[in-house]
């Protein structure tokens, strides 16, 4: 077997030394090899270091210390830091988000569904308009004392009940029901990109975007609930207020556009006050999606944590983590405090506005009593389909932080093919070849009498960090062949694991050429899977 010692610059030759094991640490403790190194290989050279590994750490502690890779960053707050989309990306995110699945195989059934829920929305608009004439025939029955007109007109309305209800509670069901179609293919779209190309990994490895799992499972399922509310809530409010402002406008123009100046002046002010809350919803969704991780992660690993007495590290970091969520949670709640004081004045002061402006026009016997509430109802369907701004303003801005998530996440699956992404400036050239290597010869230059094929072929491999571009492994050649065991050892942080993220094309970043030789295509899953088996082996070996 060949041993590398890696990462011991102060060693003046590479040791070349034969062991029965292509697994076995310097303790002696020996880990199962795999079956295909069967004979070991004895060589010592000096001066003349075939493996050429330039090393980064010393063999003294002190030294060591200042030359490892440095500790991970301790946890912080990013609130700061983060820049987020304003109106033109959010609609750009939301388009590039949620077209897709309405081009998609299923459009047909998908655009049928959503004609039949926008229909049942018009018409649930068209009994609103019904029961504001019934509303107002019922109570002139009342003021006059008409006891037959009354009881014809509390007749309508229980039919009109009886009728009715039926179409909100089907345009309900039908709404639900396309929402949870579209996240169905929504999740299956988002889980095919994610999984292609190693995309998960590169995402994972370089720390691109935070907790992507949640970003598939909770911000899918609300963005396609909330954007088809929010979609029939739009639509509702355009044909209400086609409908009710012609009532409104034939009964009393002046308080038309008392109505409109009151609704803007709102809308305005509420802007103003919740500003913040899309930064907080966003922060939000990402710290609870950490405090939750951390706990699943504390679940995967429970083993390894309970061997290494961890109980503690652990609890910090998720204290951390919670603490970061509460404190922004507090943030978050003085914020909409502070909105829901001008919200709740301004939907309750509202309510006096009409009955006091068209009430002098009862008292001349103008209009009858009938009319105060019909316009009343009016009123009340109008201003709240001007103020959706101001009524929903911390739904909008919670659902605004999941179109930023989702459209970020979107836009790095895009990428993930790109150079930005997967493919840095200098790449390591790594290959499959169905040819076998050129047999080693002898110092005299003839063939020697036994060879073997050749498995393996690193030349000049130079291996960075896909981040950073720290240098791990410097200008390093060798050669296995199919006889050879190779073992890499050197403290942590020296690049024994980056050697093997390069051999199993997990790292591409540096330059170089790997060369694996297959006599069958099916042979390149056998490299693939044995390299991920020296993952294992190295961990246990640690």
């Amino acid at each position: 077997m060949i041993v590398a010692q890696m990462a011991l610059c102060s060693y003046p030759y590479l040791r070349l030394h034969s062991t029965t094991s292509p697994f076995e640490p310097s303790n002696g403790h020996h880990i199962h090899h795999h079956p295909l190194f069967s004979k070991p290989k004895c060589l010592e050279t000096r001066n003349s270091n075939p493996l050429n590994i330039k090393c980064f750490a010393s063999t003294s502690q002190s030294k060591s210390q200042s030359q490892l890779p440095p500790p991970p960053p301790p946890f912080k707050d990013e609130g700061e830091e983060r820049k987020f989309s304003d109106l033109n990306m959010l609609f750009r995110r939301f388009w590039k988000v949620a077209a897709p699945y309405w081009f998609s195989d299923d459009k047909v059934q998908a655009r049928l569904q959503l004609a039949g829920v926008f229909a049942l929305t018009l018409a649930t608009t068209g009994i609103s308009v019904g029961f504001n004439f019934l509303g107002r025939d019922f109570f002139n029955a009342l003021a006059n004392k008409d006891e037959e007109q009354f009881t014809k007109q509390l007749l309508y309305y229980l039919c009109g009940f009886a009728g009715g209800i039926p179409f909100f509670v089907l345009r309900d069901y039908a709404r639900e029901t396309l929402s949870l179609r579209w996240r169905c293919w929504m999740t299956s779209y988002f889980m095919q990109r994610y999984l292609t190309d190693r995309t998960f990994y590169k995402i994972q490895s370089q720390s691109i975007i935070d907790n992507p799992d949640q970003r598939i499972v909770d911000d899918l399922s609300s963005f396609t609930s909330t954007a088809l509310s929010f979609s029939l809530t739009l639509f509702n409010a355009a044909v209400d207020l086609i409908s009710f402002s012609n009532i409104l406008y034939t009964i009393y123009p002046p308080l038309f556009v008392v109505l409109l100046l009151y609704s803007i002046g709102g809308t305005v002010i509420s802007i103003f006050l919740g500003k913040g809350l899309v930064t907080l919803n966003f922060l939000q969704e990402k710290k609870e999606a950490d405090f939750r991780y951390g706990l699943v992660r504390v679940r995967e690993n429970a083993e390894s944590i309970a061997f290494y007495g961890g109980e503690d590290n652990e609890l910090q970091l998720l204290l951390q983590r919670f603490t970061s969520a509460f404190e922004n949670l507090t943030q978050l709640l003085i914020s909409s405090r502070n909105l829901e004081f001008f919200t709740n004045g301004y939907r309750y002061l509202i309510q006096i506005v009409p009955a006091a402006v068209v009430a002098p026009m009862y008292f001349s016997g103008k209009i009858e009593f009938g009319v105060i509430n019909q316009s009343v109802s009016a009123f009340s369907h109008i201003l709240g389909d001007v103020s959706l701004v101001v009524y929903q303003f911390q739904a909008i801005s919670a659902f605004s932080a999941i179109i930023d998530r989702l459209g970020e996440f979107d836009d790095i699956l895009d990428s993930s093919r790109s150079k930005s992404l997967s493919d840095p400036m200098e790449y390591i050239n790594l290959t499959y070849s169905h040819v076998r290597g050129s047999q080693v010869l002898d110092s005299n230059g003839s063939t020697p009498p036994t060879t073997s094929p050749r498995l393996l072929d690193v030349e000049n491999l130079t291996l960075k960090t896909p981040k950073s571009n720290s240098t791990l492994v410097r200008d390093l050649t060798f050669a296995i062949d199919e006889k050879d065991n190779l073992l890499v050892v050197g403290p942590s942080g020296s690049g024994k694991t980056s050697l093997l993220r390069a051999l199993a094309g997990l790292w591409s970043t540096g330059k170089g050429k790997i060369t694996f030789y297959v006599e069958k295509a099916g042979h390149i899953w056998f490299w693939a899977h044995f390299v991920s088996n020296c993952f294992i082996q190295h961990g246990l070996k640690r």
